[in-house]
């Protein structure tokens, strides 16, 4: 008899697919979340009472949160914990975000042990950050856990970060702070608490590794993109080598991705030879950024239906971030077809160099160079766009949902 299944996630992130696959094969019993769109419920049912240009940009943002393959009676929504994170992150306020984030997730874990006794499951699928108290109360009662790592250990992003600071403090909003011990003594309990830690590429494993995990309970499951959203027909762009080469960025805009890197490498270049282009908020003092405003095209954070263009529209992908746990991103690079110059930290996206280039040692030297060669060689870039393209098939969320599947059975 098939195993019954509860996803929880106080979010989103990649979360709607693992409750996806569970469904699909049947296992679901639930998933719980606070950020779920249904227009019959609070706060989704206030686009009926703003005027039109109001609910137009509600709609849009509360679309972000919307998964129509994922049936409403397996939805189960709750708290508004995650609502306060957002307006926090979107105002810049670090502090209350932090704080919203652990007090919310600390209020999730308590309904969804409630749910859990009312709606049995046999097994339990969190996230890192908002599992430690569900899984507490479940390896009690001999309920399996899985926790799906997001990110790498909150240890080695400290000592990314500090170390980033140092180098370059002008790219900073404000001073980092590190995760203190408490919040890494919670990271190492629900790691000790999981039965398996699933992650998303060999870097944030290796992370987890370095800081104490058993590497024999971690599986990496690569992530994807949502073929729903790009198009099966391949691009049509035009040649290479009498044009600018149009490179993409698409993320925070912010030290941990790199653009302390990415904007003097790419200032560096000729400006009648690349064009680039920044995706998402800017997270970096203005003053730093008017330097580099001229040799850049900045575009404000969008839906991920919207982002899609800026991809289609692209020659490279380029993102030298210094910490990830797997960036979807350069799955959607992939699904694009472009060619792709990513940090080894980043995930699995320039995979052994066959669509791309992966910088061990990401600094302005290195990140230009690679820029430079680029443009040297368009017919490298041909190549790594090609290849991209014949390997999509094999890095799509339905390919994910197969693997997370095949993990339990």
């Amino acid at each position: 008899m098939a195993r019954k299944v509860g996803v929880f996630h106080p979010g989103t992130q990649h979360s709607w697919q693992t409750a996806l696959a569970f469904q699909e094969s049947g296992q679901l019993g639930w998933y719980a979340t606070s950020v779920f769109y249904d227009p019959a419920r609070w706060p989704y049912r206030i686009e009926r009472w703003v005027p039109r240009g109001l609910a137009d940009q509600l709609h849009r943002e509360f679309a972000r949160r919307q998964s129509p393959a994922l049936r409403a009676e397996n939805v189960r929504q709750f708290g508004f914990w995650e609502w306060l994170e957002t307006g926090a992150r979107r105002a810049g306020a670090a502090r209350l975000e932090a704080w919203a984030n652990r007090r919310g997730n600390a209020s999730f874990g308590e309904q969804v042990i409630r749910l859990i006794e009312r709606e049995p499951v046999d097994l339990l699928w969190g996230y890192n950050t908002s599992s430690v108290e569900v899984f507490r109360w479940a390896k009690k009662r001999g309920i399996t856990c899985v926790l799906d790592q997001t990110v790498g250990h909150y240890a080695a992003l400290n000592r990314v970060m500090l170390s980033a600071q140092a180098r370059n403090p002008e790219f900073f909003l404000q001073s980092y702070e590190p995760y203190p011990p408490a919040v890494i003594a919670q990271q190492n309990e629900e790691l000790a608490l999981a039965d398996v830690v699933t992650v998303g590429c060999d870097y944030c494993a290796r992370t987890l590794i370095e800081n104490g995990c058993p590497a024999e309970k971690i599986r990496i499951i690569g992530y994807g993109f949502d073929d729903n959203l790009f198009p099966d027909q391949r691009p049509t762009r035009p040649p290479l080598g009498n044009r600018p080469v149009r490179f993409l960025f698409v993320g925070a805009i912010n030290p941990r991705k790199g653009v302390a890197t990415l904007l003097p490498a790419f200032e560096r270049l000729p400006e009648d030879r690349a064009t680039l282009t920044l995706v998402g908020n800017l997270e970096i003092p203005r003053t730093t950024f008017e330097r580099y405003r001229s040799r850049v095209n900045h575009v404000g954070s969008v839906s991920r239906s919207e982002v899609v263009k800026y991809f289609l529209n692209a020659d490279c992908f380029v993102f030298p971030s210094l910490f990830e746990g797997s960036a979807i991103v350069l799955y959607e690079a992939i699904a694009a077809g472009l060619g792709i110059i990513q940090s080894i930290y980043a995930g699995e996206g320039a995979r052994r160099g066959q669509n791309g280039e992966v910088l061990a040692d990401v600094t302005v030297d290195r990140l230009h160079a690679a820029l430079e060669a680029v443009i040297a060689r368009p017919d490298r870039l041909t190549g790594w766009q090609e290849e991209s393209w014949r390997m999509r098939g094999q890095c799509t969320w339905r390919t994910y949902r197969e693997h997370v599947v095949a993990l339990i059975i």
